[in-house]
């Protein structure tokens, strides 16, 4: 598998993917093996829950960082005895055709339309759209993590692709702890958890908090990849209001602690693939409110909460109904556990993706 930083995760979606559908594929019978970046890896462990990791150098700057790792892994992929190399995200989709010319098979897994997100500029733009068509056109399969996606090419390239959703893993909730030092109790915040970009709006859920009559306070948890600048104006946009606090990026038990002692949980992104923060969040039974963007839209459909997208007045209305009305939040929080326990797993997604490596080496 290449195009992540690596595994065990400590950020992003397709990390978080890979370390949980490879160990899985490890399990079905597969021999696995994830290239992981330098840069991202500080302890380089040989293997992690029977996948094997190798370590490449990258380009640590925005978009050379993906693209420079890939082209070194897929250099290093063609010699070794790999029936299939799975690429992941569409920038990847570009380096798909490289393995089949000497008769490996590929398959590309799509995260998100990338293009779309803000912090490219308009070069970056052209290169994510050449990359796609190069999706459409050279791997021998390719999968969607969103019905968005696959709608997309469906309609774009006249493509049929896979639907295979992300998962999510399901954790005894925790009380609070190690986040004390913040001031937190049970059920007296608001959770924002993801990277700190401009396509997750964090600046339009902090305009629409500050506008509100409550006591809640609004934790966003979270980084900026390679997008501080953007990190730096959201911090001074809540400078004044200390009801925000900005935790930095939390993992293992201080982000079960979040989840599990949150009021609710906020995602207005403009963009996602399938967000697996969303999925994570309803499976501790939180009601989500997120932006009516698609594909926020086919995770949480009627059982939940949404606002209109970019929109800071319809945010704050939200906001104050779902704060003033805990029982229906908690109602519709049960329904959304129900959901993901039952469609999201793990175990079956990494049985649908084995399935199309099967049909891969037909």
């Amino acid at each position: 598998m290449i195009g992540l930083r690596g595994i065990p995760a400590k950020s992003g979606g397709v990390e978080n993917v890979v370390e949980h559908l490879a160990p899985l594929l490890v399990k079905l019978g597969c021999d696995v093996t994830v290239y992981c970046r330098n840069p991202y890896c500080k302890e380089r462990p040989k293997e992690f829950k029977g996948v094997k990791l190798r370590y490449l150098p990258s380009i640590n700057i925005k978009i050379g960082e993906s693209i420079s790792h890939s082209t070194f892994s897929t250099g290093d992929a063609i010699f070794r005895k790999y029936d299939i190399v799975h690429y992941h995200a569409m920038a990847n989709g570009l380096f798909s055709f490289i393995p089949r010319i000497i008769g490996k098979k590929t398959v590309v897994t799509l995260h998100g339309l990338d293009y779309e997100r803000e912090k490219w500029g308009m070069a970056a733009k052209a290169w994510l759209r050449m990359c796609e068509w190069c999706a459409s056109k050279f791997p021998d399969k390719v999968i969607s993590v969103s019905e968005k996606i696959m709608k997309h090419f469906k309609k774009t390239f006249k493509k049929d692709i896979y639907f295979i959703p992300n998962g999510v893993e399901t954790f005894t909730p925790k009380p609070i702890r190690k986040l004390k030092r913040f001031g937190l109790k049970k059920d007296n915040y608001i959770l924002f958890l993801s990277r700190i970009v401009p396509e997750k709006e964090v600046h339009t859920l902090i305009q629409a908090f500050k506008k509100t009559n409550t006591d809640l306070k609004l934790i966003i948890a979270g980084d900026a990849t390679h997008t501080e600048a953007y990190l730096k104006q959201v911090k001074a946009l809540a400078k004044k209001d200390k009801r925000i606090i900005f935790t930095g990026a939390i993992y293992g038990e201080e982000k079960i602690e979040a989840f599990s002692n949150a009021r609710f949980f906020v995602l207005p992104s403009t963009i996602e693939g399938m967000p697996i923060v969303l999925l994570e969040a309803m499976s501790f039974g939180l009601c989500p409110l997120v932006s009516d963007i698609e594909e926020n839209m086919d995770v949480v459909k009627d059982f939940s909460f949404s606002f209109k997208v970019r929109d800071a007045n319809d945010l704050k209305a939200k906001l104050e109904y779902i704060i003033k009305n805990p029982a229906i939040t908690k109602k519709k929080g049960a329904v959304c556990k129900q959901v993901v326990k039952k469609y999201y797993q793990w175990e079956t997604i990494a049985k649908q993706t084995l399935q199309v490596y099967k049909e891969a080496l037909k």
